[in-house]
């Protein structure tokens, strides 16, 4: 049997291929926003740091918005916030695009911002969750494996299509086009019959905690924190890095793309291993490799050097996310996966802006180096904080229910 065979067996459920279509497309939109605000608000107000501004309060509000608007679709089921977001969402990118036309002031612009974040649909929240009742439980790791693949595809994609657009046409058409395929994609796994399948859970934990009670939740969710932390260092020590050797920037993009194809490498060949182990067993061992593989870039000594050093580095992300995603989605209590899996997209976020924050300053006080290690510390932070949830994987009873 092929190693990637397990794939099919995945996608196999009538309306499965459809619905991770579906959210490929939406998601699409995450790869594409940032890089689109950017550019948008830079040509409008010519400042980088108004620039910055409006992107940052996308990024905050989309990571301070994503849990309220899965636990929505764990209460009242996912079709209503999908479809919800699905015509809102376009809405506040063309009111952030007609602000930036009449020249409105950064504060308004960073209004609309707020209002992009806040009605981002919870795509990624929705089909992990879906993954949890349309498949095995021995599948889990390969289809978790495939939704990382489709993430790091999606951030290489999406920076593609928005300088292209931008270049071809003009600075909104990647923002309008952002909106557009996140709306189509919402509404299109909106309407896929499998999602009656995700529906509210009679013995759902009515507590504000939510997903938060359980403490292996927790520890995953300390653990993606750390590794945003490590891709905010990593996407500045690289621009940095590529600068100090001379090199154009637009080769930053290229080391960074091939960090992210050494990840849906090394996320495929795991999808498809037929592994005995359970995954409390070996999400200490895929944070091992996370946090080796976070030291590797100190060592480049050049560009090339860095893009090899980057894709070793990159293999492990995707198998620890995977892994880490079926520990989350188990031991979330009865009724919050959906908003459990939010949650995990909130941490990378929040952790990948602090990162980006903190290897600012480290490349303006002491140059590339420094910055990437903040990364290997990042990833040092992970393995310390796996060891901290051991106790609690070993005493949950998802340890031995995935066994």
């Amino acid at each position: 049997m092929s190693v990637f065979s397990r794939y099919g067996e995945v996608l196999r459920p009538p309306g499965t291929a459809t619905a991770l279509s579906a959210s490929v497309v939406g998601r699409l939109s995450l790869g594409m926003t940032g890089l689109a605000l950017l550019i948008l608000v830079r040509n409008a107000t010519g400042s980088y740091s108004g620039a910055g501004a409006v992107s940052a309060a996308y990024a905050v509000s989309f990571a301070v918005g994503a849990p309220s608007r899965a636990r929505g679709a764990d209460r009242k089921g996912p079709v209503g916030v999908l479809r919800w977001c699905g015509v809102l969402h376009p809405l506040a990118f063309g009111l952030l695009v007609a602000l930036a036309e009449v020249g409105a002031p950064v504060l308004a612009l960073a209004g609309a911002g707020v209002l992009v974040g806040l009605t981002v649909p919870p795509l990624g929240a929705v089909m992990r969750a879906l993954w949890g009742v349309v498949v095995d439980g021995d599948q889990l790791s390969s289809a978790y494996s495939l939704e990382s693949v489709v993430v790091e595809a999606c951030f290489v994609l999406g920076p593609l299509l928005v300088a292209g657009l931008a270049t071809a046409l003009d600075p909104a058409a990647g923002v309008l086009a952002s909106g557009l395929v996140a709306s189509v994609g919402a509404l299109w796994l909106a309407a896929n019959p499998l999602l009656a399948k995700v529906a509210p859970h009679p013995e759902r934990t009515s507590g504000l905690a939510g997903p938060l009670v359980s403490p292996v939740v927790r520890a995953c969710l300390l653990n993606v924190l750390w590794i945003g932390v490590g891709f905010g260092t990593i996407e500045v020590a690289t621009l940095a890095f590529v600068d100090e050797h001379g090199s154009a920037k637009a080769t930053a993009g290229v080391v960074l793309a091939v960090w992210s194809v050494g990840s849906i490498l090394g996320g495929l060949v795991y999808g498809g291993l037929h592994l005995r182990s359970t995954a409390a067993r070996q999400l200490p061992v895929l944070v091992a490799a996370v946090s080796i593989g976070a030291v590797l870039p100190v060592l480049a000594p050049g560009v090339l050097a860095l893009a090899l050093l980057l894709a070793l580095s990159g293999s492990a992300i995707a198998p620890f996310s995977a892994c880490n995603s079926v520990l989350l989605g188990s031991a979330a209590p009865p009724g919050t996966v959906t908003e459990a899996f939010a949650w995990n997209g909130s941490m990378i976020f929040g952790g990948a802006a602090a990162g980006t924050a903190v290897a600012g300053v480290l490349v303006d006080a002491a140059g590339a180096r420094a910055a990437f290690a903040a990364t290997a510390v990042s990833g040092l932070l992970t393995f310390g904080s796996s060891l901290l949830g051991l106790r609690a994987l070993r005493h949950h009873r998802v340890a031995d229910a995935l066994a």
